[in-house]
């Protein structure tokens, strides 16, 4: 029988990739640039070898421009990754895309150095994770 990683171990083999190659889009969209499409193969090798486990990938912003487009590019950045994981073989459902805008900032938002840290891309098992996206929720923030 197959030595089957924990969803654990299948974590911090996905923090190891994205520690060394952090996930870049193009400037104020949801494109993921080229470099970060490397990445995102390596990660999902590393996910189809830990079958079944829900992960959430959570989209972060700075705070630069409304709350509320940064919401949804947060959200789209996490689909973005989403369909890029997709792109590359990985069938199963457990993967929730979860955007935060820019309400949980890692560093100051008054340099740009502060900035580049807080717009980011991270995966976490699901069960760590206190809320999965409401559609209708951000819907209605989008459209205020």
């Amino acid at each position: 029988m197959a030595n089957i990683p924990t969803p654990e171990e299948c974590m911090a083999e996905v923090k190891a990739i994205t520690d060394a190659k952090k996930l870049t889009f193009e400037p104020g969209s949801a494109d993921l640039d080229a470099e970060s499409l490397t990445a995102v193969s390596a990660i999902a090798d590393v996910l189809l070898g830990c079958p079944e486990i829900e992960i959430v990938i959570a989209g972060h912003t700075d705070s630069q421009g409304r709350e509320t487009m940064n919401l949804a590019l947060s959200q789209q950045r996490a689909e973005a990754v989403v369909s890029a994981l997709r792109a590359e073989r990985l069938p199963w459902p457990g993967i929730y895309p979860q955007g935060f805008g820019e309400s949980q900032p890692i560093a100051e938002n008054d340099t740009e150095e502060g900035r580049e840290a807080n717009r980011r891309i991270e995966f976490g098992l699901y069960s760590e994770q206190d809320t999965v996206v409401d559609e209708a929720a951000l819907e209605e923030v989008i459209s205020e």
